[in-house]
């Protein structure tokens, strides 16, 4: 019983290791991700408008990074 409890453990970690250890090609698309969330909000920053456009293209900024990121 305990080899078959200690069986199955392993197999369980090998299993996680496999499914959730992140990839390179996962990881370069989250870090492209990053990256044009830097240059949106550069972006809107230097937006010559009233606070409240600013306001709302940051927060497109941020939506658009979620996105990408859950997308990934």
């Amino acid at each position: 019983m305990k080899k078959a409890v200690l069986l199955a453990l392993v197999g369980l970690i090998l299993f996680s290791t496999a499914v959730f250890y992140p990839l390179a090609a996962r990881a370069r698309d989250v870090n492209e991700c990053y990256n044009n969330h830097t240059a949106c909000r550069e972006r809107a920053l230097n937006m010559d408008a009233a606070w409240t456009k600013i306001a709302l293209a940051l927060t497109v900024c941020d939506l658009a990074l979620g996105k990408c990121i859950l997308a990934a």
